[in-house]
């Protein structure tokens, strides 16, 4: 691992300064038009509410998406890293993906310099291969008034300011995946603005959790003047129980709730995934603790797993000292290999819908 800048970026600040409260709509449109083809790679998973394992989900999907591109590298075709980037100052991320002990953690100091002025943007690069990461934690809390301020001054655009950001180096990733939590409007317009799919992850049954869901599709709806490509891409269901490798009735219920919101809500009910994760919790702890996404953590589990001198890694072990279940790790981390499956089936279907309205739209 090490520590990269992007020095030699356009200023952001400059990309809104011509925006003010009178700025017509025209000239925003011709902005985000602009970004638009530069953002198709970048992956949001966020809700309209906390605890429904979103970071979880996030930082696991960007190890797997990473994974794809190692395993493309090692058959000679081509491959770019992904970048995983956090925007909540809680930074669970950090953990998941065992950062927050390391000298590159300066509590998203960096970051929030990155998104809200002119700062350099600070990558961990080789996180794990083909992976790299950006660093968040509590100054990140910052971004959200940050953000507001500049709207204050520059409307609208102050929340183009992460699209401006990741527009100049989408081009170096396969893809980006921002997680940004669901509780501050200034956050959610900022990440809604940058993302052109959007993950949303279900853990629990209750109606706050279809709420969220309904606070999300509103939110995409109200953003449409900042990022009009913006779509539900996957609804995914986290921590619901497997037996015999099916579906209980808990689950079923669930999905027919969301299927019958997502129908009201003249919405495609096939952005539902079929492919979910397991109720796992005591192993996706341990995942946490040991600050590793779920395959690699099977991997060490199951005896398997070496360190970048080529020495076996440790098996982990439990809070009691036990040897971790292997088998429970591999069915997680499997869980986890379909789930991101089945997201970027729906991405590249949708990009491949974006592609060719783009040009339809260019004939005529």
């Amino acid at each position: 691992m090490e520590l990269y800048e992007y020095a030699d970026l356009t200023s952001r600040l400059d990309a809104i300064g011509e925006f003010d409260d009178m700025s017509d709509d025209e000239k925003l449109a011709d902005l985000v038009d602009q970004l638009r083809p530069y953002l198709r790679n970048v992956i949001g998973a966020t809700i309209g509410k906390g605890g429904e394992g979103k970071t979880t989900l996030a930082s696991n999907l960007a190890y797997m998406l990473a994974e794809e591109q190692a395993l493309r590298y090692s058959q000679g075709k081509s491959a770019k890293p992904v970048l995983y980037m956090e925007l909540d100052h809680n930074g669970d991320g950090r953990l998941d993906l065992g950062l927050a002990a390391t000298s590159f953690n300066d509590e998203g100091k960096a970051l929030r310099d990155a998104i809200t002025n002119d700062g350099n943007l600070k990558v961990v690069k080789e996180v794990r291969p083909f992976l790299d990461a950006t660093i968040s934690g509590k100054y990140c809390a910052d971004i959200a008034a940050r953000i507001s301020k500049l709207a204050d001054t520059h409307s609208l655009a102050a929340y183009l300011m992460l699209s401006l950001l990741l527009a100049q180096v989408s081009h170096l990733y396969r893809w980006i995946v921002l997680d940004f939590a669901p509780g501050d409007k200034a956050i959610q317009r900022t990440g809604l603005a940058a993302a052109t799919h959007l993950v949303a992850p279900i853990r629990n049954t209750d109606n706050a959790a279809l709420g969220g869901l309904a606070t999300l599709t509103r939110l995409i709806r109200t953003n449409r003047r900042l990022n009009p490509e913006a779509a539900l891409t996957a609804i995914a269901f986290v921590g619901f129980r497997k037996v015999k490798g099916e579906p209980t009735t808990e689950l079923l219920n669930v999905r027919a709730k969301i299927e019958k919101l997502i129908t009201d809500a003249n919405m495609n009910p096939s952005v539902i995934l079929d492919e979910y994760v397991r109720d796992a919790r005591a192993i996706a702890t341990l995942c946490r603790n040991h600050g590793k996404p779920a395959r690699e953590f099977a991997l060490a589990a199951a005896g398997q797993l070496h360190d970048e001198q080529g020495n076996l890694v440790p098996r982990p072990r439990d809070e009691n000292g036990r040897f971790v279940d292997a088998e429970q790790a591999v069915k997680l981390a499997d869980d986890y290999s379909n789930l991101a499956r089945g997201v970027i089936t729906r991405v590249r279907q949708r990009n491949s819908e974006l592609r060719e309205n783009q040009m339809q739209g260019a004939a005529s």
